[in-house]
């Protein structure tokens, strides 16, 4: 029995590894993309080309009523409170704290992350007609000022970059996937988890563009938006780890999911 464990516990390791490669890579993607928005570098050209072209060009009607609603999926008024619930809800029926501190780990990330890089970088958005980055470490003491004060000057920096709404939703669809379906979800099923991932795109992606498309950012703040929000969520799916312990209300998680014996195959997470 003990060799039993010691095996599983090195084998949910190892299935997390890749996790963690994956958030080193994709956080140095988002270093990259902000060091191009930093000193405007070639990412960045297609910003003003896109603004122009879909800033006169703005739906109305239903249309507009259509894209404002695909936008607002992102939007965390939205979606935190599902999203913490189900967090909350797997935790109860597995009795396990993991979910709902992956949920948490997630969204804690995104808010602390996500409010540095928008403060620091300093960006204009596309509605004020001008691409200005003025960074800096006064705008991190300045926001602080403005926000723990009391009777503070209201900050007055620019915070579009990344767009938040992208970085949420890449959060958000993708780690609901995992809770429902993965190793340490409410139902476990890699078939299912496979097909609700690539389903977890669609909204990603609609989101990312209603951003753009609606001129609420510039083109390089959505690919910013979607890479910070990969970088929460591998936060949030290693908290979430590999699932070997903690039990499922209806029964048991299926033998696929289960670590075994050294040799014996096994799921993915």
């Amino acid at each position: 029995m003990t060799q039993y464990r010691t095996a599983s516990r090195d084998s949910s390791a190892a299935r997390l590894r890749p996790f963690a490669t994956w958030l080193a890579a994709v956080c140095a993607a988002l270093a990259a993309v902000t060091w191009q928005v930093l000193v405007k570098g070639p990412l960045t050209a297609p910003d003003w080309p896109v603004h122009a072209f879909v800033d006169p060009r703005q739906p109305d009607g239903p249309l507009l009523w259509a894209a404002v609603a695909v936008a607002r999926m992102g939007q965390r008024l939205v979606t935190v409170p599902p999203l913490v619930a189900l967090g909350l809800w797997v935790t109860l029926l597995r009795r396990d704290a993991r979910p709902l501190l992956a949920v948490l780990a997630g969204l804690g990330s995104l808010a602390v992350v996500g409010t540095l890089l928008k403060v620091a970088t300093g960006r204009t958005p596309p509605v004020v007609g001008v691409d200005v980055v003025t960074p800096g470490l006064a705008n991190v003491l300045d926001w602080t000022a403005a926000a723990v004060v009391p009777g503070a000057a209201a900050f007055e920096g620019y915070v579009s970059f990344p767009s938040g709404h992208s970085a949420n939703a890449a959060l958000t669809y993708p780690l609901v996937a995992w809770l429902l379906f993965g190793a340490n979800g409410l139902r476990p099923d890699p078939r299912r988890l496979r097909a609700a991932l690539w389903a977890a795109l669609l909204p990603v992606a609609a989101v990312g563009a209603m951003m753009t498309l609606l001129d609420y950012h510039w083109a390089s703040e959505t690919l910013g938006g979607w890479l910070l929000g990969a970088c929460v969520l591998l936060v949030a799916r290693l908290v979430l780890g590999r699932g070997d312990t903690g039990a499922v209300a209806a029964g048991s998680a299926p033998e696929r999911w289960r670590g075994g014996p050294a040799g014996a195959p096994g799921g993915t997470g």
